[in-house]
């Protein structure tokens, strides 16, 4: 092997970087500020073997209210029948107490980041996929956060939880 050839990896190697760096570019404009300062440390994280890096406290904390603001909307759905199945369960089994809350909060923390990494690839190739336009002007309308999903989302859970005081 000469020393061209050791001094210049395949060209699959340099497309492979180009695409991952493509993605990182991709990533930073569709989520915003916050990818440089957290969600990029988290993503490098995860592998195969360890789909999941670090703990979310804004996931654990918030949950549903925090897949609002994320504008993870699918995942709200899930969630939301999650929550639903799951009451119902323990409603028929007589079941009373917090665990079942506690236990999708804590899953909420753990894999929040996990969550929101195959939500941003996800949007990010059927956003490529689509190519309308403006590929950064797409990313940034489909990406970034929604305050007021977020915030309409908190006061509903709010006022459902205030009624539920009331009426117990």
């Amino acid at each position: 092997m000469t020393l061209d050839q050791q001094a210049v990896p395949p060209s699959t190697s340099l497309e492979n970087s180009t695409c991952m760096n493509q993605l990182e570019q991709d990533r930073a404009v569709f989520i915003g500020e916050k990818y440089k300062t957290y969600y990029q440390q988290q993503f490098e994280k995860m592998t195969t073997e360890r789909p999941y890096a670090g703990f979310n406290i804004a996931a654990f904390f918030l949950g549903v209210v925090w897949l609002f603001y994320r504008k993870m909307y699918s995942y709200v759905l899930m969630a939301i029948a999650l929550m639903i199945v799951i009451g119902m369960v323990e409603t028929l089994l007589e079941i009373e107490g917090f665990g079942s809350s506690i236990g999708l909060s804590v899953a909420f923390g753990v894999f929040g980041n996990t969550l929101y990494k195959h939500h941003v690839d996800k949007q990010i190739a059927k956003i490529r996929q689509l190519g309308n336009g403006d590929l950064t002007a797409e990313l940034e309308n489909h990406g970034g956060t929604n305050f007021i999903a977020g915030l309409i989302s908190l006061l509903i859970l709010l006022g459902l939880i205030g009624l539920a005081m009331m009426t117990s």
